[in-house]
């Protein structure tokens, strides 16, 4: 991880920068060498996923299909996991929070991602927003894939097991920090009633009151300096 942070407006200049310096990046590296992991995390709705998804698009437009995303959504627990904890009502409003995640499966996944042995398909769940469940083996991270975006709220939270991906495994860390907080508080809300998490503007609020605000500071307060830091 680099030891100075850079500031960058999320722009298209600036993602096809961020594009270039990976492939860069990339070009240093000898073909047999390891991938190269970019944490990418910030707070809900920051526009991680987004960023990481035109950044791998980019890469891939002025190259073979190098780079692709590995978001953490897919190591949700099941909710049938949920269901089975001893506060289930609880565990299903909190849905997002920390220990609603399989960590323990995130972080070894992406040791498997950061192995030596680049030959080898490595297989990482997604997650279906219309089952409101993780698919195991959805996401295929192929030999040819050199650059991994791993994007996920706790990418760089400083606590175990969460904190090996930011302190051994990824190369950089790029936090998205909301440029205007009351216009990512507005694409917060209007998300949750699109995706059907909230019936209508009321109860988008509750939820971001009650779950968001609280995975969102957590995430905050535990992160690692950034290698880069992102306003969008």
């Amino acid at each position: 991880m680099a030891a100075t942070e850079t500031t960058a407006t999320a722009t298209a200049t600036t993602v096809g920068e961020l594009a270039q310096h990976l492939l860069a990046l990339l070009g240093q590296c000898p073909t047999s060498c390891r991938r190269i992991i970019v944490a990418v995390a910030g707070g809900p709705g920051s526009g991680k996923s987004h960023i990481s998804q035109l950044v791998c698009q980019a890469v891939n437009s002025n190259s073979e299909e190098r780079a692709v995303v590995v978001p953490m959504d897919g190591f949700h627990l099941a909710r049938a996991h949920l269901l089975a904890m001893e506060d289930p009502e609880q565990a299903l409003q909190r849905r997002g929070a920390p220990w609603t995640f399989d960590a323990e499966g995130f972080v070894a996944a992406v040791k498997r991602i950061r192995s030596d042995d680049t030959s080898k398909i490595v297989r990482v769940p997604a997650f279906d927003h219309a089952a409101g469940d993780p698919v195991p083996d959805a996401i295929a991270v192929r030999p040819q894939h050199r650059i991994v975006l791993v994007e996920g709220l706790y990418a760089h939270v400083s606590e175990e097991p969460w904190a090996q991906v930011g302190l051994a495994l990824a190369d950089e860390l790029w936090w998205i920090q909301p440029a205007d907080a009351k216009a990512n508080y507005e694409r917060l809300a209007l998300r949750h009633v699109a995706a059907g998490l909230a019936r209508d503007r009321e109860r988008a609020e509750e939820r971001i009151a009650k779950n968001d605000a609280l995975n969102g500071a957590y995430a905050e307060k535990t992160r690692l300096a950034a290698t880069r830091t992102i306003l969008n």
